[in-house]
């Protein structure tokens, strides 16, 4: 008997390590071996492996670097709406990735405004016809941001 089992293909950009690690760990429990993980920490590196890869799932922190640190390359410039720029290409290439935006901010620059993370997901709707499955506000030593990431991958 061939059981048809696909595995979820997700893509976390995050530039902050503890959070990258928080996410996969949380992730890999959720899904155990039926999802397949790439990482990566700035909107340039997220931009290649988008050209090359179709995501079932992306979660994105809004504030990330322009590009991957390397020696020789210059500083990465910090940029407060590169995650939505992420958000753009995602929609920009018409595939079904579903869209979680997990920041450790209490808003999301959106045009120059900053707007409450509860009320970006609708924000992000209305300025952009961008459909974003969630956004989450990530707590450092708190649990509630894996009880809201449960709650929107259950909806999915």
């Amino acid at each position: 008997m061939h059981l048809n089992i696909k595995k979820t293909k997700c893509l976390i950009v995050e530039d902050d390590q503890f959070k990258m690690e928080g996410i996969r760990t949380h992730l890999k429990e959720m899904f155990g071996d039926q999802i397949d993980i790439q990482e990566c920490q700035a909107r340039a590196s997220a931009v290649a492996l988008l050209e090359e890869n179709v995501f079932d799932l992306a979660i994105i922190d809004m504030s990330i670097h322009s590009h991957e640190p390397k020696a020789g390359a210059g500083s990465p410039v910090p940029l407060s709406s590169g995650g939505l720029e992420v958000l753009f290409e995602i929609n920009h290439r018409g595939t079904d990735t579903d869209c979680i935006i997990l920041t450790q901010y209490p808003d999301i620059e959106i045009e120059s405004l900053p707007i409450p993370v509860d009320q970006a997901k609708n924000e992000i709707l209305q300025k952009f016809d961008i459909v974003v499955a969630g956004c989450i506000r990530y707590v450092e030593n708190e649990n509630k941001w894996k009880e809201d990431l449960n709650l929107i991958l259950e909806q999915l």
